[in-house]
Parts: structure tokens; sequence; C-alpha cells
């Protein structure tokens, strides 16, 4: 099973740092605003098949598996236990992953981001499965 883990993790890294290359830190001044809520934007228009939904499959199951091996190995959980600690983990990462993108200036909401984050968790919990 650590090897498992050891290959998902270089996947994701391998596909994020392709994706992602290194830019400087831009760091912002604080707001003294008050906290407003804004409308989610949601979009239907992105591809189903863009480095984007590898990057959300590949990240969910890196984390499901994480949070399965974290639950069952460190906290000594049962196994059923642990498939549920590791998808909880990676589904509310997801989920807020996509409202902040939801919320976000020229971003929207994506369903098929969030499909690719439960598929990519699903895969995640059966490559521990005994």
């Amino acid at each position: 099973m650590k090897y498992r883990l050891i290959i998902i993790l270089f996947l994701t890294l391998l596909a994020f740092t392709e994706a992602y290359p290194a830019q400087s830190l831009v760091i912002k001044k604080a707001h003294s605003e008050p906290l407003q809520f804004q409308k989610l934007k949601f979009t239907i228009s992105d591809s189903w098949f863009g480095r984007d939904k590898a990057h959300h499959f590949l990240t969910s199951a890196f984390l499901s598996t994480a949070g399965y091996y974290y639950f069952r190995e460190i906290n000594k959980n049962s196994n059923l236990s642990s498939k549920y600690g590791g998808v909880s983990i990676s589904l509310s990462l997801g989920l807020a992953k996509e409202i902040r993108d939801g919320v976000k200036p020229g971003n929207a909401f994506s369903w098929k981001d969030l499909i690719a984050d439960i598929l990519g968790t699903a895969a995640g919990i059966a490559l521990v499965s005994d």
C-alpha cells in the first residue's frame, strides 16, 4: 500500500510541476472592509478532457489514499472508518476549492471539476481496498 501512495504522490507532483511553473510570490495588502458574500458563478463550458481534470483526478486520488493511510495506520481506525475518512477529506477539499473558484473574479464553479474529484477519490479508495 505504501508503494501505491508513493506512486500517486509522484504522479500528482509531476502533473502540477508541468502545469504550474514557478511564479514569484505576490503579497497583497489586507482589506479592512466588512465581509461580503458573493454569488457563485457556475460553468459547464469547460472541457471534459483538459489537463485541469487530470489534476483534479490525481489530487483527489492522492488525498483519499493519504487520508485513508492517516486514519488506518496512524489513528488505528477500522478499514471502513478509514475509507470514510479518506473520502471525506478528499471531497471536502475538492468542494471547498470549487466554491472558492465560484466566488473568485474571472473564475467559476465547475461541475466537471467536481466530478473529476469524485472519480479520483473513488480511484484512490479502490487502490487501498483489500
